[in-house]
């Protein structure tokens, strides 16, 4: 007898175990655009290794017999602090595309944050799903008025947040993408674009450039008064790796400040999202919000980023990963894992609440114990 999804996701034990079968669910073109980075992948690999770097202190023979892990993004409350990070053409891991990735975070209670390359309206993911947290990316473009239109239209459809992200002022160089790259079947489009533009995209390689759709090289920081000036959302910044840029976003009026590398797919050679984490965190100190993402595949992931002053932590891949292997309801098992995961190593660590986690000396770095080494 076939295997149900119910029963293969019972098997599906760990975010390693989707990632494995969503490889083998998708055409090679698809896979390598959610898989790879730029250039010679090394952030994308020292984003892994950097959070592998960092042990877990725990404090034992504590009481973590109630353990609470909602907390607030922007003033709105969510199950726990793990968010859906904004990717692109969800199509091709399902064909509800973002519409179930959205669904499945509302159930769950998280934030999703919508990309500004979606294969799905934002009014259609709003009538299919009118519930939830949920924020919307942007770039900047030549032509700001598709920025600005971005905005309005989610803005108008109930959107909490606007999420503009600066680490894209050309588009990178991926080897492996570039050689096969993602293309949409004839059904398929970018309609969060096609909702405030006119635009023919080449379906065989979504991602080339086209008049108008060209990012903005020429930019200063003057850009977030700008689209402040478009909204009454709160801003956030996505992809800070220094704290001079951090405290500039706040300069600007960013109510938030997102650590980012894109996940490795943007500049090759920058720094781990984690390793940035607490340079940013002590610059802005109590003034932001401030998030991360990029590399996390698991809750003591999590832990770490959040015992390192992240208010939240999001996820992209393994977010498409379980929409892959079974649409929202993979997604939703994805939020599961992880969250059971965080609140696990909450409680073998001796942790009640996110606050217990930012004791100072939760987490460190894996050097910390030489200065114990007797020479």
């Amino acid at each position: 007898m076939e295997k149900t999804k119910n029963d293969l996701e019972e098997k599906l034990v760990c975010i390693d175990d989707f990632e494995k079968l969503a490889k083998n669910k998708v055409p090679q073109n698809a896979w390598n655009y959610i898989a790879t980075g730029s250039m010679n992948e090394i952030t994308l690999h020292e984003n892994r290794a950097a959070l592998n770097r960092l042990k877990i202190r725990p404090s034992f023979l504590r009481d973590v017999s109630k353990r609470e892990l909602s907390t607030t993004l922007l003033g709105q409350r969510v199950k726990c602090p793990i968010g859906v990070s904004p990717t692109s053409l969800h199509c091709l891991m399902h064909p509800e595309g973002e519409i179930a990735t959205a669904r499945a975070a509302a159930e769950f209670g998280v934030c999703y944050t919508q990309s500004n390359f979606s294969t799905s309206a934002v009014k259609d993911i709003v009538e299919a799903v009118p519930h939830g947290v949920k924020w919307v990316q942007v770039f900047c473009f030549e032509n700001f008025s598709i920025t600005e239109n971005l905005i309005k239209v989610a803005e108008r459809n109930g959107y909490q947040a606007v999420v503009f992200t600066i680490d894209h002022t050309t588009k990178p160089i991926n080897w492996k993408q570039d050689a096969n790259p993602p293309a949409l079947s004839s059904h398929q489009s970018m309609k969060s674009i096609e909702e405030v533009v006119t635009v023919q995209f080449d379906k065989n390689d979504v991602y080339a450039t086209m008049k108008g759709l060209k990012p903005e090289t020429r930019l200063s920081w003057d850009v977030i008064d700008k689209i402040r000036s478009q909204t009454n959302l709160p801003v956030v910044v996505k992809g800070i790796l220094t704290a001079e840029d951090a405290l500039l976003a706040v300069h600007h009026g960013a109510k938030g400040v997102w650590v980012s590398n894109h996940g490795g797919r943007s500049l090759d050679g920058t720094p781990a999202a984690i390793e940035v984490l607490p340079e940013v965190v002590a610059a802005v100190g109590e003034s932001v919000e401030v998030y991360m993402d990029s590399g996390v595949r698991n809750g003591a992931d999590v832990f770490k980023a959040i015992a390192l002053g992240a208010t939240a932590v999001f996820v992209g891949r393994p977010i498409l990963w379980g929409l892959a292997c079974n649409g929202s309801k993979g997604v939703e098992r994805v939020l599961e894992i992880l969250l059971k995961e965080l609140d696990t190593t909450m409680a073998m660590s001796g942790c009640q609440c996110l606050e217990d986690i930012r004791r100072k000396g939760k987490v460190v770095h894996k050097s910390y114990w030489k200065k114990f080494l007797v020479h």
